[in-house]
């Protein structure tokens, strides 16, 4: 029988799982704010892979992050004999800290398990045909979204609103380091020493999803466009694995892009807080560029913008035919030129605002 979430508590102890990949991470730290917001003092803990463990490290909105034993429990279930006791001890890992609450953000049945390991009495996560793997059946309190086509933070905040959280914005907190500004600070200096835009270009995407590449030739074309139209400086980034294809992509721009420097997803994030815009597939770098409100010209194809595209005012989103390499360089130059012209203030507001006028519309966000 479904049995919808009830208020937190004051004081609980709660136990988010979300565990990746980058984005999807990223996608919920909205609804992870709203729950600190309305609960000062509860206890609020993360439970993440090493992917995006970094962007949660020292989270003010975090009293706790568990990193995932994904290797350990990897190498187990290679050996089926040794997969149980595994288990066991991580749920008594995981149980040691008393959660009362689990909240299941990614709708799996490795996340369900998850929660049901903790030992959390209640395990809050979404309805039948909301998540996979038939994740239901190991929560015991279910949100049921109003349609299957929202936006995954809009999602997401449902999870924080069923538990009694309540605002009227849309907030992605990710704080800076110092140290992290001042090295974003002198890259760029030295890419644009009489203050040219910057324009990051992110072909990568992971080898799982190669289908949301938009073709490295199309980058270096697009890249030669915006330097010589709108004279802006190209900056490809580029992740693990993906180095020669960020070359790739220089070396077909003829000298117009510059490549960076290898970085983690913090100095990535420093960059774009200072760049001009941002053009790359559905991936962990388009969702960081949102998150930290850079302009975002965001590519898709196969993937459904209507759950993964950037939310709120200010992005541009083509979608191809059937493959990503419909989508021409000269319309994306198009996009890029409309975000350049327009006024700083609607670019970066101080601090931008997404009011939310009612539960599960989600407005423009604030970025910190």
């Amino acid at each position: 029988m479904e049995r919808a979430p009830a208020p937190l508590t004051a004081r609980e102890r709660v136990l988010v799982i979300r565990l990746g990949a980058v984005g999807d991470v990223l996608r919920a730290l909205p609804a992870l704010h709203l729950i600190r917001r309305s609960y000062p003092e509860a206890h609020l803990a993360w439970i993440v892979e090493d992917r995006a463990l970094d962007l949660l490290v020292d989270h003010p909105d975090l009293d706790q992050v568990i990193r995932f034993p994904r290797a350990g429990l990897r190498a187990a279930a290679r050996r089926p004999a040794r997969l149980p006791a595994a288990l066991i001890g991580f749920g008594r890992e995981l149980r040691r800290h008393g959660f009362t609450v689990s909240i299941d953000a990614q709708g799996s049945f490795k996340s369900a398990l998850i929660g049901m390991l903790s030992g959390a009495r209640r395990r809050v996560g979404f309805a039948p045909g909301h998540c996979r793997e038939a994740s239901f059946l190991l929560t015991n309190e279910w949100v049921r979204p109003p349609s299957p086509w929202l936006n995954r933070v809009e999602k997401n905040l449902l999870l924080a609103e069923s538990l009694g959280a309540a605002g009227d914005e849309v907030s992605v907190v990710l704080p800076e380091r110092e140290a992290e500004g001042r090295e974003a600070d002198r890259l760029l200096k030295g890419l644009a020493p009489s203050g040219e835009p910057v324009i990051v270009l992110s072909p990568g995407t992971s080898l799982r999803q190669r289908y949301k590449r938009w073709p490295a030739e199309h980058f270096a074309r697009l890249a030669r466009l915006v330097s010589g139209a709108l004279g802006v400086v190209p900056l490809v980034v580029w992740g693990p694995g993906e180095e020669r294809l960020a070359a790739a992509v220089v070396e077909g721009s003829a000298g117009s892009a510059r490549l960076a420097p290898a970085a983690g997803l913090r100095p990535l994030a420093a960059v774009l807080r200072r760049a001009a815009g941002f053009v790359g597939a559905d991936t962990g770098p388009m969702h960081l560029a949102w998150a930290v409100g850079c302009p975002v010209v965001a590519l898709f194809g196969p993937t459904d913008p209507r759950l993964n595209a950037p939310l709120g005012e200010g992005h541009e989103v083509l979608r191809g035919g059937v493959t990503m390499a419909s989508i021409a360089p000269e319309t994306v130059l198009d996009a890029v030129g409309r975000i350049l012209a327009r006024p700083a203030a609607g670019l970066r507001p101080a601090p931008p605002r997404l009011p939310r006028p009612h539960p599960g519309a989600a407005g423009p966000a604030v970025f910190r």
